[in-house]
Protein backbone atom coordinates (compact mmCIF):
# COMPACT_ATOMS: atom_id res chain seq x y z
CA UNK A 1 0.00 0.00 0.00
CA UNK A 2 1.50 3.20 -1.03
CA UNK A 3 2.07 5.83 1.59
CA UNK A 4 1.40 9.49 -0.45
CA UNK A 5 0.65 9.69 -3.99
CA UNK A 6 2.63 11.66 -6.49
CA UNK A 7 0.05 14.34 -7.36
CA UNK A 8 -0.88 15.38 -3.07
CA UNK A 9 2.97 15.92 -2.88
CA UNK A 10 2.92 18.27 -5.44
CA UNK A 11 -0.13 19.82 -4.97
CA UNK A 12 1.65 20.32 -1.15
CA UNK A 13 5.15 21.43 -2.61
CA UNK A 14 6.57 19.01 -0.66
CA UNK A 15 9.46 18.01 -2.72
CA UNK A 16 10.67 21.88 -2.59
CA UNK A 17 10.52 21.65 0.45
CA UNK A 18 12.45 18.71 1.04
CA UNK A 19 15.62 21.00 -1.28
CA UNK A 20 16.29 22.91 2.03
CA UNK A 21 17.63 19.86 3.42
CA UNK A 22 21.22 20.29 2.51
CA UNK A 23 23.40 17.04 2.82
CA UNK A 24 26.91 17.31 2.56
CA UNK A 25 27.83 13.86 0.81
CA UNK A 26 26.81 11.84 -2.06
CA UNK A 27 25.80 9.28 0.48
CA UNK A 28 23.87 11.47 2.23
CA UNK A 29 21.88 12.26 -0.60
CA UNK A 30 20.69 9.24 -1.63
CA UNK A 31 19.55 8.34 1.84
CA UNK A 32 17.06 11.76 1.37
CA UNK A 33 16.30 11.07 -2.32
CA UNK A 34 15.43 7.05 -1.16
CA UNK A 35 13.55 8.28 2.00
CA UNK A 36 11.09 6.51 3.32
CA UNK A 37 8.27 6.94 5.61
CA UNK A 38 7.95 5.36 9.04
CA UNK A 39 4.35 3.52 9.41
CA UNK A 40 2.19 2.47 11.99
CA UNK A 41 4.02 -0.11 14.03
CA UNK A 42 7.40 1.37 13.65
CA UNK A 43 7.04 3.73 16.34
CA UNK A 44 9.80 2.42 18.58
CA UNK A 45 12.41 3.48 15.46
CA UNK A 46 11.10 6.79 14.74
CA UNK A 47 11.68 7.07 18.18
CA UNK A 48 15.04 6.29 18.40
CA UNK A 49 16.00 8.24 15.05
CA UNK A 50 14.40 11.52 17.45
CA UNK A 51 16.66 10.71 20.51
CA UNK A 52 19.78 10.37 17.71
CA UNK A 53 18.81 14.06 16.66
CA UNK A 54 18.20 15.07 19.88
CA UNK A 55 21.18 14.46 21.72
CA UNK A 56 23.29 15.62 18.24
CA UNK A 57 21.86 18.77 18.31
CA UNK A 58 22.04 19.36 22.05
CA UNK A 59 25.60 17.63 21.56
CA UNK A 60 26.38 20.07 18.32
CA UNK A 61 25.71 22.93 20.50
CA UNK A 62 28.86 22.47 23.00
CA UNK A 63 30.59 21.02 20.53
CA UNK A 64 31.10 23.29 17.30
CA UNK A 65 34.78 22.85 16.30
CA UNK A 66 34.38 18.94 16.38
CA UNK A 67 31.03 18.76 14.43
CA UNK A 68 32.98 20.76 12.11
CA UNK A 69 36.19 18.83 11.24
CA UNK A 70 33.48 16.33 11.03
CA UNK A 71 31.44 17.75 8.34
CA UNK A 72 34.63 18.87 6.28
CA UNK A 73 35.56 15.06 5.83
CA UNK A 74 32.58 13.87 5.03
CA UNK A 75 32.09 16.93 2.61
CA UNK A 76 34.99 15.63 1.04
CA UNK A 77 34.08 12.30 0.46
CA UNK A 78 33.49 11.06 -3.36
CA UNK A 79 30.47 8.43 -5.11
CA UNK A 80 33.09 5.06 -4.87
CA UNK A 81 30.02 2.54 -4.67
CA UNK A 82 30.42 1.20 -8.08
CA UNK A 83 34.42 1.10 -7.52
CA UNK A 84 33.78 -1.18 -4.46
CA UNK A 85 31.26 -2.98 -6.13
CA UNK A 86 33.07 -3.83 -8.68
CA UNK A 87 36.02 -5.33 -6.43
CA UNK A 88 32.74 -7.43 -5.10
CA UNK A 89 32.47 -8.80 -8.58
CA UNK A 90 36.00 -9.18 -8.44
CA UNK A 91 36.60 -7.33 -11.33
CA UNK A 92 40.22 -5.98 -11.29
CA UNK A 93 40.44 -2.67 -10.62
CA UNK A 94 43.26 -0.89 -12.33
CA UNK A 95 44.86 1.98 -10.87
CA UNK A 96 42.33 4.89 -10.45
CA UNK A 97 40.11 2.39 -8.52
CA UNK A 98 42.88 1.36 -6.00
CA UNK A 99 43.56 5.40 -5.46
CA UNK A 100 39.97 6.34 -4.80
CA UNK A 101 39.50 3.32 -2.33
CA UNK A 102 42.50 4.20 -0.77
CA UNK A 103 42.51 7.83 -0.19
CA UNK A 104 38.16 7.29 1.04
CA UNK A 105 40.12 4.35 3.51
CA UNK A 106 41.91 7.23 4.42
CA UNK A 107 39.09 9.59 5.08
CA UNK A 108 37.18 6.87 6.84
CA UNK A 109 40.10 5.95 9.44
CA UNK A 110 40.36 9.92 9.84
CA UNK A 111 36.60 10.46 10.32
CA UNK A 112 36.31 7.60 12.44
CA UNK A 113 38.97 8.67 15.13
CA UNK A 114 36.26 12.15 15.57
CA UNK A 115 33.41 9.56 15.97
CA UNK A 116 34.41 8.23 18.85
CA UNK A 117 34.49 11.81 20.86
CA UNK A 118 30.26 11.41 20.05
CA UNK A 119 28.13 10.56 22.89
CA UNK A 120 27.12 7.05 23.74
CA UNK A 121 23.67 7.43 21.97
CA UNK A 122 25.66 7.80 19.02
CA UNK A 123 27.87 5.14 18.75
CA UNK A 124 25.72 3.12 15.81
CA UNK A 125 27.60 5.93 13.48
CA UNK A 126 31.22 4.07 14.57
CA UNK A 127 33.14 2.61 11.59
CA UNK A 128 34.63 -0.53 10.80
CA UNK A 129 38.49 -0.06 10.67
CA UNK A 130 39.67 0.46 7.07
CA UNK A 131 43.22 -0.12 8.73
CA UNK A 132 44.10 -3.61 7.05
CA UNK A 133 42.89 -2.17 3.67
CA UNK A 134 45.30 0.98 3.86
CA UNK A 135 48.11 -1.40 4.83
CA UNK A 136 47.31 -3.40 1.96
CA UNK A 137 47.43 -0.08 -0.52
CA UNK A 138 50.17 1.89 1.45
CA UNK A 139 53.28 -1.08 1.85
CA UNK A 140 55.35 1.92 2.51
CA UNK A 141 53.26 3.56 5.20
CA UNK A 142 53.47 7.02 4.29
CA UNK A 143 49.41 7.09 4.98
CA UNK A 144 49.24 9.96 2.15
CA UNK A 145 45.96 9.77 -0.26
CA UNK A 146 48.07 8.67 -3.54
CA UNK A 147 48.42 5.30 -4.90
CA UNK A 148 51.20 3.86 -7.24
CA UNK A 149 51.75 0.33 -7.55
CA UNK A 150 55.35 0.22 -5.87
CA UNK A 151 57.64 -1.69 -6.48
CA UNK A 152 57.60 -3.44 -2.62
CA UNK A 153 54.73 -5.29 -3.77
CA UNK A 154 56.72 -7.93 -5.35
CA UNK A 155 60.80 -8.87 -6.18
CA UNK A 156 59.53 -9.64 -9.79
CA UNK A 157 58.59 -6.27 -10.79
CA UNK A 158 60.97 -4.51 -8.73
CA UNK A 159 64.21 -6.10 -11.07
CA UNK A 160 61.83 -5.54 -14.23
CA UNK A 161 61.63 -1.97 -13.54
CA UNK A 162 65.66 -2.12 -12.48
CA UNK A 163 66.12 -3.76 -15.93
CA UNK A 164 63.66 -0.62 -17.53
CA UNK A 165 66.17 1.81 -15.57
CA UNK A 166 69.08 0.18 -16.97
CA UNK A 167 67.98 0.24 -20.24
CA UNK A 168 66.59 4.12 -20.23
CA UNK A 169 70.42 5.14 -19.21
CA UNK A 170 71.24 3.79 -21.95
CA UNK A 171 69.00 4.95 -24.12
CA UNK A 172 69.89 8.19 -22.64
CA UNK A 173 74.12 7.43 -23.35
CA UNK A 174 73.80 5.75 -26.99
CA UNK A 175 75.83 7.85 -30.02
CA UNK A 176 74.25 6.04 -32.85
CA UNK A 177 70.21 5.89 -34.13
CA UNK A 178 71.08 1.81 -34.83
CA UNK A 179 71.84 1.39 -30.94
CA UNK A 180 68.78 3.56 -29.89
CA UNK A 181 66.53 1.87 -32.25
CA UNK A 182 68.03 -1.72 -30.55
CA UNK A 183 67.54 -0.67 -26.64
CA UNK A 184 63.98 0.93 -27.47
CA UNK A 185 62.80 -2.46 -28.73
CA UNK A 186 64.50 -3.75 -25.72
CA UNK A 187 62.26 -1.35 -23.41
CA UNK A 188 59.24 -1.98 -25.52
CA UNK A 189 59.49 -5.88 -24.04
CA UNK A 190 60.46 -4.85 -21.05
CA UNK A 191 57.53 -2.73 -20.41
CA UNK A 192 54.94 -5.54 -21.65
CA UNK A 193 56.86 -7.31 -18.99
CA UNK A 194 56.06 -5.00 -16.38
CA UNK A 195 52.46 -4.68 -17.42
CA UNK A 196 52.26 -7.85 -16.98
CA UNK A 197 54.11 -7.72 -13.01
CA UNK A 198 51.46 -4.87 -12.27
CA UNK A 199 48.38 -7.08 -13.28
CA UNK A 200 49.20 -10.00 -11.10
CA UNK A 201 49.59 -7.00 -8.12
CA UNK A 202 46.55 -5.68 -8.84
CA UNK A 203 45.05 -8.99 -9.25
CA UNK A 204 46.30 -9.72 -5.23
CA UNK A 205 44.97 -6.51 -4.13
CA UNK A 206 41.71 -6.72 -5.39
CA UNK A 207 41.76 -10.21 -3.89
CA UNK A 208 42.86 -8.82 -0.38
CA UNK A 209 40.49 -5.58 -0.43
CA UNK A 210 37.49 -8.05 -1.40
CA UNK A 211 37.68 -9.17 2.12
CA UNK A 212 37.10 -5.76 3.26
CA UNK A 213 34.56 -4.30 0.75
CA UNK A 214 31.17 -5.38 2.84
CA UNK A 215 32.93 -3.66 5.66
CA UNK A 216 33.57 -0.40 3.29
CA UNK A 217 29.64 -0.80 2.40
CA UNK A 218 28.69 -0.59 5.68
CA UNK A 219 30.82 2.24 6.19
CA UNK A 220 29.59 4.04 3.28
CA UNK A 221 25.86 3.27 4.70
CA UNK A 222 26.76 5.07 8.08
CA UNK A 223 28.26 7.42 6.51
CA UNK A 224 24.82 8.56 4.71
CA UNK A 225 22.55 8.13 7.56
CA UNK A 226 25.14 10.39 9.72
CA UNK A 227 25.00 12.60 7.38
CA UNK A 228 21.48 12.90 6.43
CA UNK A 229 20.75 13.03 10.79
CA UNK A 230 23.34 16.05 10.62
CA UNK A 231 20.89 17.60 7.73
CA UNK A 232 17.17 17.37 9.69
CA UNK A 233 19.61 18.37 12.63
CA UNK A 234 20.61 21.58 10.38
CA UNK A 235 17.86 21.73 8.71
CA UNK A 236 15.49 21.82 12.78
CA UNK A 237 17.87 24.62 13.88
CA UNK A 238 17.25 26.77 10.70
CA UNK A 239 13.20 26.62 10.73
CA UNK A 240 12.44 26.04 14.39
CA UNK A 241 11.49 22.72 14.44
CA UNK A 242 11.30 20.91 17.35
CA UNK A 243 11.28 17.06 18.33
CA UNK A 244 7.57 15.89 18.41
CA UNK A 245 5.77 13.61 20.71
CA UNK A 246 4.53 10.21 19.01
CA UNK A 247 0.65 9.60 19.53
CA UNK A 248 -0.28 6.15 20.42
CA UNK A 249 -4.20 6.98 20.61
CA UNK A 250 -4.53 8.04 16.92
CA UNK A 251 -4.44 11.97 17.71
CA UNK A 252 -2.98 14.89 16.61
CA UNK A 253 -2.43 18.22 18.76
CA UNK A 254 -0.21 20.63 17.96
CA UNK A 255 0.47 24.43 18.85
CA UNK A 256 2.47 27.00 16.86
CA UNK A 257 2.43 24.78 13.81
CA UNK A 258 4.27 26.48 10.94
CA UNK A 259 3.85 26.65 7.20
CA UNK A 260 7.83 27.52 6.22
CA UNK A 261 7.24 29.29 2.48
CA UNK A 262 4.03 30.58 3.75
CA UNK A 263 6.13 32.29 6.70
CA UNK A 264 9.08 33.38 5.21
CA UNK A 265 6.87 34.69 2.14
CA UNK A 266 5.17 37.11 4.60
CA UNK A 267 8.23 37.95 6.04
CA UNK A 268 9.18 39.25 3.16
CA UNK A 269 6.18 41.29 3.19
CA UNK A 270 6.80 42.46 6.88
CA UNK A 271 3.45 40.26 7.67
CA UNK A 272 3.45 37.89 10.35
CA UNK A 273 2.47 34.29 9.65
CA UNK A 274 -0.05 33.19 11.74
CA UNK A 275 0.48 29.21 13.55
CA UNK A 276 -1.59 26.93 13.70
CA UNK A 277 -3.35 25.59 17.13
CA UNK A 278 -5.40 22.32 16.59
CA UNK A 279 -6.16 19.04 18.14
CA UNK A 280 -7.83 15.78 15.91
CA UNK A 281 -8.88 12.94 16.39
CA UNK A 282 -10.68 9.95 14.41
CA UNK A 283 -13.36 10.57 12.39
CA UNK A 284 -13.75 14.01 10.66
CA UNK A 285 -12.89 17.71 11.74
CA UNK A 286 -14.39 20.56 9.90
CA UNK A 287 -12.97 23.79 9.12
CA UNK A 288 -14.91 26.51 7.90
CA UNK A 289 -14.42 30.75 7.58
CA UNK A 290 -14.29 33.06 4.89
CA UNK A 291 -12.64 31.97 1.51
CA UNK A 292 -9.81 34.52 2.81
CA UNK A 293 -9.35 33.16 6.07
CA UNK A 294 -6.44 31.14 5.50
CA UNK A 295 -7.99 27.33 5.64
CA UNK A 296 -6.07 25.85 2.86
CA UNK A 297 -2.72 27.17 3.93
CA UNK A 298 -3.62 25.71 7.50
CA UNK A 299 -4.70 21.95 5.98
CA UNK A 300 -1.24 22.42 4.10
CA UNK A 301 0.81 23.26 7.11
CA UNK A 302 -0.71 20.61 9.02
CA UNK A 303 -0.42 18.05 6.58
CA UNK A 304 3.21 18.96 6.12
CA UNK A 305 4.39 18.68 9.32
CA UNK A 306 2.40 15.17 9.40
CA UNK A 307 4.58 14.37 6.55
CA UNK A 308 7.85 15.73 8.09
CA UNK A 309 6.87 13.89 11.30
CA UNK A 310 6.55 10.31 8.96
CA UNK A 311 9.68 10.78 7.77
CA UNK A 312 11.59 11.41 10.71
CA UNK A 313 12.08 15.07 10.84
CA UNK A 314 11.25 17.42 13.66
CA UNK A 315 8.27 19.71 12.73
CA UNK A 316 8.21 23.41 12.77
CA UNK A 317 5.78 24.21 15.95
CA UNK A 318 6.46 24.95 19.54
CA UNK A 319 4.83 21.46 20.72
CA UNK A 320 3.42 18.82 18.64
CA UNK A 321 1.91 15.28 18.85
CA UNK A 322 1.14 13.49 15.48
CA UNK A 323 0.66 9.70 15.16
CA UNK A 324 1.88 7.38 12.68
CA UNK A 325 -0.62 6.32 10.03
CA UNK A 326 -0.76 3.96 7.00
CA UNK A 327 -1.69 6.18 4.22
CA UNK A 328 -2.01 10.03 3.26
CA UNK A 329 -4.45 11.72 1.08
CA UNK A 330 -4.66 15.72 0.47
CA UNK A 331 -7.48 16.68 -2.03
CA UNK A 332 -7.90 19.99 -3.33
CA UNK A 333 -10.08 22.21 -6.17
CA UNK A 334 -7.51 21.98 -8.14
CA UNK A 335 -8.24 18.19 -9.23
CA UNK A 336 -9.10 19.05 -12.57
CA UNK A 337 -7.46 16.63 -14.90
CA UNK A 338 -7.87 17.66 -18.69
CA UNK A 339 -6.01 14.81 -20.30
CA UNK A 340 -8.88 12.93 -18.83
CA UNK A 341 -11.45 14.85 -19.89
CA UNK A 342 -12.69 14.97 -16.16
CA UNK A 343 -14.42 17.93 -14.41
CA UNK A 344 -13.17 19.12 -10.90
CA UNK A 345 -15.89 17.85 -9.34
CA UNK A 346 -15.48 14.29 -11.49
CA UNK A 347 -11.46 14.30 -10.43
CA UNK A 348 -12.51 14.54 -7.00
CA UNK A 349 -14.85 11.82 -7.16
CA UNK A 350 -12.39 9.71 -8.84
CA UNK A 351 -10.16 10.65 -5.86
CA UNK A 352 -12.90 9.60 -3.44
CA UNK A 353 -13.46 6.09 -4.46
CA UNK A 354 -9.63 5.61 -4.46
CA UNK A 355 -9.58 6.82 -0.50
CA UNK A 356 -12.74 4.52 0.10
CA UNK A 357 -10.30 1.78 -1.19
CA UNK A 358 -7.54 2.84 1.16
CA UNK A 359 -9.60 3.43 4.61
CA UNK A 360 -11.15 -0.24 4.21
CA UNK A 361 -7.42 -1.41 4.40
CA UNK A 362 -5.71 0.52 6.90
CA UNK A 363 -5.73 4.05 9.33
CA UNK A 364 -4.54 7.22 7.79
CA UNK A 365 -4.85 10.46 7.33
CA UNK A 366 -7.58 12.42 4.67
CA UNK A 367 -8.12 15.95 4.03
CA UNK A 368 -10.65 17.40 1.67
CA UNK A 369 -10.26 20.95 0.69
CA UNK A 370 -13.56 22.71 -0.31
CA UNK A 371 -14.63 18.99 -1.61
CA UNK A 372 -17.64 19.78 -4.60
CA UNK A 373 -17.03 23.20 -5.03
CA UNK A 374 -17.32 22.29 -9.00
CA UNK A 375 -20.71 21.44 -8.76
CA UNK A 376 -24.09 22.96 -8.15
CA UNK A 377 -24.62 24.40 -4.65
CA UNK A 378 -27.85 22.68 -3.69
CA UNK A 379 -25.94 18.97 -5.06
CA UNK A 380 -22.53 20.12 -3.60
CA UNK A 381 -23.71 20.72 0.09
CA UNK A 382 -25.39 16.64 0.09
CA UNK A 383 -22.22 15.67 -1.38
CA UNK A 384 -20.36 17.29 1.25
CA UNK A 385 -22.74 16.54 4.29
CA UNK A 386 -23.07 12.75 3.14
CA UNK A 387 -18.68 12.90 2.88
CA UNK A 388 -18.55 14.24 6.73
CA UNK A 389 -20.80 11.78 7.98
CA UNK A 390 -19.18 8.92 6.09
CA UNK A 391 -15.79 9.79 7.24
CA UNK A 392 -16.78 10.55 10.87
CA UNK A 393 -17.70 6.75 11.85
CA UNK A 394 -13.58 5.59 9.94
CA UNK A 395 -11.00 5.88 12.48
CA UNK A 396 -8.81 7.58 10.13
CA UNK A 397 -8.05 11.62 10.73
CA UNK A 398 -10.04 13.34 8.22
CA UNK A 399 -10.26 17.10 7.86
CA UNK A 400 -12.26 18.61 5.77
CA UNK A 401 -13.26 22.44 4.94
CA UNK A 402 -16.56 24.29 3.67
CA UNK A 403 -18.32 27.00 2.71
CA UNK A 404 -21.74 25.04 2.54
CA UNK A 405 -23.70 25.60 6.04
CA UNK A 406 -25.55 22.60 8.06
CA UNK A 407 -22.41 20.28 7.67
CA UNK A 408 -21.28 19.85 10.90
CA UNK A 409 -23.19 17.45 13.41
CA UNK A 410 -23.46 17.18 16.65
CA UNK A 411 -20.18 14.58 16.68
CA UNK A 412 -18.24 15.93 14.50
CA UNK A 413 -15.22 18.48 15.57
CA UNK A 414 -15.14 21.72 14.22
CA UNK A 415 -13.03 24.48 13.76
CA UNK A 416 -13.45 27.83 12.61
CA UNK A 417 -11.46 30.80 11.47
CA UNK A 418 -11.89 33.73 13.30
CA UNK A 419 -11.44 35.61 10.01
CA UNK A 420 -13.81 39.10 11.10
CA UNK A 421 -15.36 38.50 14.06
CA UNK A 422 -14.11 40.82 16.48
CA UNK A 423 -13.26 43.53 13.59
CA UNK A 424 -14.61 47.18 14.41
CA UNK A 425 -16.01 47.27 10.68
CA UNK A 426 -16.96 51.30 11.00
CA UNK A 427 -12.98 51.94 11.97
CA UNK A 428 -12.11 49.84 8.91
CA UNK A 429 -14.28 51.09 6.65
CA UNK A 430 -13.28 54.41 6.73
CA UNK A 431 -9.29 53.44 6.77
CA UNK A 432 -10.83 51.74 3.60
CA UNK A 433 -12.27 55.15 1.74
CA UNK A 434 -8.84 56.44 2.50
CA UNK A 435 -6.48 53.89 0.95
CA UNK A 436 -6.04 52.53 -2.35
CA UNK A 437 -5.98 49.01 -1.77
CA UNK A 438 -8.48 47.29 -0.13
CA UNK A 439 -7.92 43.98 -0.11
CA UNK A 440 -5.05 44.16 1.60
CA UNK A 441 -6.07 46.40 4.24
CA UNK A 442 -8.68 43.78 5.08
CA UNK A 443 -5.80 40.81 5.17
CA UNK A 444 -4.04 42.81 8.03
CA UNK A 445 -7.17 42.24 9.97
CA UNK A 446 -8.17 38.93 9.26
CA UNK A 447 -7.58 36.89 12.09
CA UNK A 448 -6.16 33.47 10.69
CA UNK A 449 -6.26 31.58 13.84
CA UNK A 450 -8.54 28.42 14.43
CA UNK A 451 -10.71 28.39 17.31
CA UNK A 452 -13.27 26.04 18.46
CA UNK A 453 -16.97 26.44 17.00
CA UNK A 454 -20.17 24.56 18.66
CA UNK A 455 -21.67 26.42 15.80
CA UNK A 456 -23.27 24.47 12.67
CA UNK A 457 -23.21 27.86 10.22
CA UNK A 458 -20.33 28.85 8.13
CA UNK A 459 -19.71 32.52 8.93
CA UNK A 460 -21.05 35.30 7.02
CA UNK A 461 -17.84 36.80 6.62
CA UNK A 462 -18.15 36.91 2.45
CA UNK A 463 -20.95 39.44 2.98
CA UNK A 464 -19.03 41.83 5.16
CA UNK A 465 -16.16 41.47 3.14
CA UNK A 466 -18.12 42.56 0.14
CA UNK A 467 -19.40 45.72 2.23
CA UNK A 468 -15.86 46.52 3.16
CA UNK A 469 -14.97 46.97 -0.77
CA UNK A 470 -17.66 48.73 -1.44
CA UNK A 471 -20.24 47.39 -3.87
CA UNK A 472 -23.87 48.76 -4.89
CA UNK A 473 -26.07 49.84 -1.97
CA UNK A 474 -28.85 48.40 -3.51
CA UNK A 475 -27.55 45.40 -4.19
CA UNK A 476 -25.94 45.21 -0.32
CA UNK A 477 -29.81 45.66 0.70
CA UNK A 478 -31.21 42.76 -1.65
CA UNK A 479 -28.53 40.55 -0.30
CA UNK A 480 -29.47 41.32 3.13
CA UNK A 481 -33.04 40.57 2.33
CA UNK A 482 -31.60 36.94 1.01
CA UNK A 483 -30.08 36.60 4.66
CA UNK A 484 -33.63 37.37 6.18
CA UNK A 485 -35.12 34.63 4.41
CA UNK A 486 -32.59 31.93 5.42
CA UNK A 487 -32.74 33.11 9.22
Amino acid sequence: MRFIDDKSLERLGFRKLLTRVETLSPYGKAKLKKLKNYLRGEEQLLEEEFVKMEVFMNFSEENKNLIRDIEGIIHRLKDIKTVVNNCLKENILDDVDLFEIKAQALLMEELNLLLKKLPEELKDFDLESMEEMIDALDPDKDRLPTFYVYDSYSLGLKMVRDKKKDVEKRIFAAKSFEEVSQLKEERLEILVEEEREELEVRKQLTSILLKKAEGFLKNIDKIGNLDFLMAKVRFAKTYGGIRPEISINNEIDVAGLVNIEVREMLEAKSKAFTPIDVKLGSGVTIITGANMGGKSVALKTITENLLLFHMGFFVIAEKAKFPLVDFVFFISDDMQDISKGLSTFGAEIMKLKEVNIFLDLGTGFVVFDEFARGTNPKEGQKFVEALAKYLNDRPTISLMTTHFDGIVGDNMNHYQVVGLKNVDFENLRRKIELSKNSMELIQEYMDFRLEKADKAEVPKDALNIAKLIGIDKRFTEIILEEYIKED
